[in-house]
């Protein structure tokens, strides 16, 4: 029985892991060079401990862990606000009315069952995932100036010409880069806050994001603090509104650290984690980063990975929040943390923050996997006017199921665009610059574009496509 037990315990710790009610009772610290240290919480469940084996020739009994004290759910942003937020930042609030859709929001692919697994209506069950993935979802300064209307903001040209190729997909994710609060000043109102950009947008930026075939967004990034906590509650309604499924960021401590999409028949895991927060997670009280945000650690991901996959899991995709922007070559804090990605048990990395494509590599896995990485997506959409940030892609991977159950990355490539301050009328619009996928329009920037981003990726992955 004493060999018996520690093996019990931990079997007891994995079911609890596999949760959504996740308890930590301890902080550890990320310090990443030249960036902030943030609190988070440890892998370790709240309350448990590991008996000391029995002296004497009684009977042990198997131990019993400590009831999980109750999920604290505060019940109005205020309340939030009060446990949560430290200190407000420093603009003064608007009033307005809420911004109201342009055109009613459709239904979406994708609804969430009883099992917590979002499965979608239009699925063909063929046990073959197509999925798209895209870099910075970003809505700044002068994307809203020329998006306002007599009717409100209209974002819808921005994905004109991607729509089509979305509509490809079985399923299509991006990193959402800005807050959606209605009472803070938009970025067009407002560039900075404490001497950093301040990302704050109107809603109908996702009713852009649902006409181009979005059916979910990655959350966690340096920005999730722009307009507080008022702002995360806000923008998280915001992304609920326009049926978004979404990670990342959350309300409570009861909400899923991952999400799980069945696609095609297929479960695949997505989290979200960011290593840096712009200094203003000391807005938050320790509770409100520990809570709301999702600040990358070892101990964290070894954490979610477990509990995505004892939720029904079969392939894991990680979005991070990471290295130095405008550079197109990773940092070297970069490549250790994408090996402990690898090693906790992730199957697809995909990193975001520098503005700026950064290559694809393969890495080999503590358990001998193979995991794709692209260190940067860049941005997909933005009004930044550097080269370097014009430069993006869509990232096509297949994923498929064989009878026998075994999941695996069937093929994967890249098309290459290009975002354009005004493209035939569209403006900030991301173009492909390839045949067949920009249905043969030309533009002296394609080729050079192209030459940029192949030499960038390197030859480890397919260009799809041709100039």
């Amino acid at each position: 029985m004493k060999k018996l037990l520690p093996l019990f315990l931990t079997l007891i710790l994995l079911a609890c892991a596999a949760g959504c009610d996740l308890r930590p009772d301890r902080l550890v610290a990320i310090d990443p060079p030249d960036m902030p240290v943030t609190a988070v919480p440890s892998a370790t469940p709240e309350g448990w401990t590991t008996p000391e084996p029995a002296e004497t020739d009684e009977v042990v009994t198997t131990p019993t862990p400590a009831p999980t004290p109750e999920v604290y759910v505060p019940a109005s942003v205020e309340e939030a606000i009060s446990v949560y937020e430290a200190t407000p930042l420093d603009y003064e609030s608007v009033t307005r009315e809420a911004e109201q859709p342009i055109e009613p929001i459709p239904e979406p692919r994708y609804t969430m069952g009883a099992d917590g697994i979002y499965r979608s209506s239009e699925s063909a069950n063929d046990n073959q995932a197509i999925i798209m993935l895209t870099g910075d979802l970003m809505c700044q300064t002068r994307q809203q100036e020329v998006a306002k209307t007599s009717r409100g903001y209209s974002f819808n040209g921005s994905f004109a010409y991607v729509k089509d190729i979305f509509a490809t997909a079985d399923l299509v994710v991006g990193n959402l880069e800005a807050t959606l609060c209605e009472s803070a000043p938009y970025m067009a109102e407002l560039i900075e806050v404490e001497g950093r950009p301040h990302l704050n947008a109107p809603a109908t930026f996702l009713e852009a994001l649902r006409y181009a075939g979005y059916d979910m967004v990655v959350m966690s990034n340096n920005h999730n603090i722009d307009t507080g906590v008022r702002g995360i509650y806000d923008t998280l309604d915001r992304v609920d509104e326009y049926r978004l499924i979404h990670t990342g960021l959350f309300r409570n401590e009861a909400e899923c650290r991952y999400t799980v999409v069945n696609v095609d028949g297929i479960n695949i895991g997505f989290m979200s984690y960011a290593t840096y927060f712009n200094h203003k997670e000391e807005h938050l009280t320790s509770e409100g980063v520990r809570v709301l945000l999702n600040p990358y650690s070892k101990e964290i991901v070894a954490r979610d990975v477990a509990a995505v996959k004892a939720a029904g899991a079969e392939y894991v995709i990680v979005y991070i929040h990471w290295g130095v922007e405008y550079m197109n070559e990773p940092e070297e804090q970069q490549y250790i943390w994408a090996q402990e990605l690898a090693d906790a048990g992730v199957d697809y990395i995909i990193g975001s923050h520098p503005h700026a494509l950064q290559p694809y590599d393969i890495l080999t896995a503590a358990d001998g996997r193979q995991v794709p990485i692209v260190y940067s997506m860049g941005n997909f959409v933005s009004h930044q006017e550097k080269v370097v940030t014009k430069d993006t892609l869509i990232l096509r991977i297949v994923i498929e199921k064989t009878e026998d159950g075994r999941v695996y990355l069937a093929n994967e490539g890249y098309i290459s665009c290009r975002v354009f301050k005004t493209f035939f009328g569209k403006d900030y619009a991301v173009v492909p610059v390839v045949t067949p996928y920009n249905g043969g329009i030309y533009s002296q920037y394609f080729g050079p574009a192209y030459d940029r981003i192949t030499q960038i990726m390197g030859d480890k992955i397919a260009a799809l496509g041709s100039l």
